[in-house]
This record gives structure tokens, sequence and C-alpha cells, in this order.
């Protein structure tokens, strides 16, 4: 990479955040800005250009974006949700993916069927960010939440494996199915193994280190050498770090400290606003350079095949969710229309646009150019563009389906309820272990912190600790503070006992948790 494409990849980025951030200040979902900008800068005849080495936005955007994702889900949760979740997220993929390749291998009779599976699979995985937000404007069931979320966020992972047989198999020229299948076993085996070593490296590190700054930084920079790592073996990288940041997720919760997990948070939404940003904006940017290269028969093709795989790609989508809603004995598939609305949240984003410039340049030989690849990527472009623009849909749609919504107060207060309780007997031992030793604790420290916390357990607003009345000032203060940080960290392991034991939630412990890293660093700063 010269002096040039660095140079044009930072102003990408640049551009990119600067229309991200404008359009999130106008509330506005930034894809469709993003792209239209990226658009006119790739037709201008001045400005930044899109990187020429697929490795490149393999490693440098796609495996820390699909980290950033895999990070903020978890094995709780999909452990809840593993059936359905597995049969969309390896099913759905396969099934979807040869239906395509199938429709494009016969709108275009010259591409070959491996080629044409390289479409499919690349056009495979949905997009998490759009499932989030779709969640948030409907008020989807929690269920049905999960199921999307770990959905698009296992999906990346089975899509992109199904994306290098295919695109390998279509580089080798000729390949039979047991090599075929000696490819997928090994992008398997090697990405899981990669992904399971390194998750695990990387939690022990984590649990041993001390300092906030250099866990983050860790934790940050792991994605790299755990896709490198995978690929030396064989194996998928990309399915590497996704099982590692699942690990990383599931065993750092109760590892790091209340700054850790605040900063951490802080830090990836930073960083996966970024690359979805770069990711829409390179789409865009190289959009017209891919055009300029097709012929006049390519772009005919294309025109025929945006819609058809389009539809295609939705047929397949209802077809699989509908067998699998009329097979379930467990559900009436006549009264329970949450299918529908699954088929429909069915939204392609930067995981799509990406993968398709990781398409070869070449085949095997090095000269001859990977064919139908810009093709390929005009027609990921468009279908992904069609479907952000239809993403708005989802939400009038399930309002319309009159869906059910959770009600999580009760579950809620009861959570509340026990983890006050943890608080006021740590509280009690605490007392107790002072008079044990002689020291009692003054009544001044005391009762504030009790009256605070059986305030919470009454359902009754916090009262506040008036400091100013403290006659012995900064030295009672800091020494309330810290048993106050005692009680919120009893908050937090009763917490983590009822995720781990009682099925919680993931994303309401994550919520109660972020409380409590808020309440705690309140406590300290007062101190």
């Amino acid at each position: 990479m010269n002096e040039s494409e660095i140079t044009g990849i930072a102003q990408v980025v640049f551009l990119a955040v600067i229309v991200a951030g404008i359009a999130r200040n106008r509330g506005i979902a930034p894809a469709i800005p993003l792209l239209a900008t990226g658009l006119i800068v790739g037709f201008a005849p001045i400005g930044p250009g899109a990187p020429t080495d697929p490795e490149f936005v393999l490693v440098a955007v796609l495996a820390p974006l699909v980290f950033g994702e895999a990070l903020s889900s978890s094995i709780v949760d999909l452990r809840r949700v593993s059936r359905p979740v597995m049969a969309l997220a390896i099913g759905l993929v396969v099934f979807g993916a040869f239906v395509i390749g199938f429709v494009a291998s016969a709108l275009v009779p010259s591409m070959p069927f491996t080629v044409a599976l390289c479409l499919g699979a690349i056009l495979a995985p949905t997009d998490a960010v759009a499932v989030a937000a779709t969640a948030k404007t409907a008020g989807l069931p929690r269920r049905l939440v999960s199921i999307l979320e770990g959905e698009s966020l296992v999906n990346d992972g089975t899509a992109l494996t199904l994306l290098r047989v295919a695109s390998v198999s279509a580089a080798a020229g000729t390949i039979t199915v047991g090599e075929g299948a000696q490819i997928l076993a090994a992008s398997v085996l090697g990405g899981l193994l990669a992904g399971v070593v390194g998750g695990a490296i990387l939690v022990l590190v984590v649990r041993r280190a001390a300092d906030v700054t250099v866990v983050n930084s860790l934790i940050l920079l792991a994605p790299f050498p755990i896709y490198f790592a995978a690929e030396v073996i064989g194996g998928s990288g990309i399915l590497a770090v996704v099982g590692a940041a699942l690990i990383v997720a599931q065993g750092t919760s109760s590892a790091i400290t209340y700054m850790g997990r605040l900063q951490a948070a802080s830090l990836w939404r930073t960083v996966t606003f970024i690359l979805q940003a770069t990711a829409f904006f390179l789409v865009g940017v190289e959009f017209p350079a891919v055009l300029e290269e097709m012929d006049s028969d390519a772009r005919q093709q294309l025109l025929v095949l945006v819609p058809v795989v389009f539809l295609a790609l939705v047929a397949s989508r209802f077809a699989f969710l509908f067998a699998k809603s009329l097979f379930n004995p467990n559900v009436d598939h006549r009264k329970d229309q949450s299918w529908i609305i699954a088929a429909w949240s069915g939204t392609r984003g930067p995981i799509s646009a990406l993968a398709a410039f990781t398409l070869p340049l070449t085949l095997d030989d090095g000269t001859t150019p990977f064919p139908y690849r810009g093709l390929i990527i005009s027609t990921t472009f468009c279908v992904v563009l069609i479907t952000l623009l239809l993403a708005p849909t989802i939400a009038p749609l399930a309002r319309r389906l009159n869906l059910p919504h959770d009600d999580d107060s009760a579950m809620l207060d009861r959570v509340r309820t026990q983890m006050a309780r943890s608080a006021l007997d740590r509280l009690e031992e605490i007392q107790e272990a002072a008079d044990r030793a002689g020291r009692p604790i003054s009544k001044d420290i005391l009762d504030p912190l009790r009256t605070v916390t059986e305030g919470r357990l009454a359902r009754a607003a916090e009262a506040e600790a008036d400091d100013s009345e403290n006659p012995r000032g900064a030295q009672d203060a800091a020494f309330r503070a810290r048993i106050g940080g005692e009680l919120v960290h009893a908050e937090q392991q009763e917490l983590l006992r009822l995720r781990d034991e009682e099925s919680l939630p993931d994303s309401m412990m994550r919520s109660l948790q972020a409380e409590l890293d808020v309440r705690l660093k309140a406590i300290q700063q007062a101190g």
C-alpha cells in the first residue's frame, strides 16, 4: 500500500465520520446519506478512492466490526434461543445462498455456479445495527429481538466462511465435492479453535491486568492477531473473531472494573460508529469505479439481476421461516405472526457490502481476472440499498400485526429487590465485623447508607446523604464511599448470580449493571 492509498483511506474515514455525525445530529439513519455522499465522491474527478487490496478491507475494517458486534452480544442470551438462532444463522444462510446462487447462474448462464454462490454468501448475513434499531422503534418481543440479533451475529461467521469456500473454489477453477468439504471443515474447525484459544487467553490476561487502559487496548487490538492466527492454520479468521468476542464478552463481564466497563462501552461505540460509517462510505466510493469497469452487457445483466436477486432473497427468507413455523409443534403459525416480522427483518448492511470487496482480484493463476467480480459487487450494493430503504417499514408492520409487548416491570422489580437485599445483607456484615473488631462504625455513616438502600428496597426514591452536616468531614466521606462501594459490589454479584443461575436476560443485566457502574462512579467521586 503506497502513500497515496494511505492518504485516501484517511480522507475516506474523515469524510465518513463527518457525514455520519451530521446525520445522527439531525436524527437521520446515517446509512443512506453515507452511501449517497460516497457516490458523489466516487463520481467526482478528484477525491479519495477505495483501497485496491481486498485483504486490507477484510482485516482492517471487517474483522474489528464483526468483533465489536459480537462483543455486545451474550452467550447466555444466545443459549436461551440457540435452536432458532442456529436454524437461521446456519440453515437459512446456506439455503438462501444456494437459492441466490441458482437464480444468478440461471440469469447469467456464463457465470460459474461457484461464482454465483459467492453472491449468495455475500448477501446472506443480516445487519445487526438495523435489527437493534428496529427493536427500539417497534417494541418487538424480547425473544424475537434476541433471535434476530443472535442470527445477525452468528450468520456473519457462517456466511463469510461459506464465502471463503466459494471464492477459493471459484479461484481454483475445478474442485471436487471432497475438496470443497475439506476446505469447509478446515475453515470452521480452524476458526473455532483460534477463536476459543484466543478468547480464553484474552480473558485470562484481562483478569490479571489491573490497568484499565491496558485492558481496553488489548481488547481493541485483539481481532487482528486472532484473525491472522486462524488464517495461518487454514481457518476462517472472521469465525475466529466472532467466537473470541463471545468468550470475551462472557468472561470479562465480572472481571473488568466499573470504570473499565464504562470506558470499554464508550470505546466500542466509537469504534463501531467509525467502522460502520467507513464501510458504507467505501461502498459508495467504490461503486462508480466498478460500474466504469463493466461493459454494456454486464450493465444490462445488472438491471435484471438486482430485482430478481432481491425477490429471491426475500422469498427464500419467507419460505424458510414459514416452513420453520409450520413444522414447529410449539407454535401456532395462524396465531403467532412473529415469523412474518422475522422474515421481513432481513436488512443487509456493511457486512455484506464489505464482504463483496473481499473477492479475489484474480484467479489462482495470478493473471486472469476473477469472473463477474464487478457484477457481484454492483448487485450487492443495489440489494443492500433496497433493503436499507425498506427497513423503516418493519416498525409499522409490527404495529399492524399487534405483536405482544414484554412487560418487564415485574421482573425488573424483583431483580432490583434482590439486589437491594444483597446490599443490605452486606451492610449488616460490615457492621457486625466492625463491632467484633472493637471499631464500631459511626451511625452518621451507616444510617444514610441504610436509608438509601432501604428506600430502594421499598421502591421509594433514594435519599440523598447530606455530607455538609458530617462532623468528621472528608474522613467520614471517604469511609462512607468505601462502604457504599461494598454495597454496590454486593448488588453486582447478585446481578451476575441472577444472570447465571436464573437466566436473567443479558440485555436487562447489562442495563442494570450500567446503572450500578454509574452509581459506583458517583460514590467514588463523592468520597
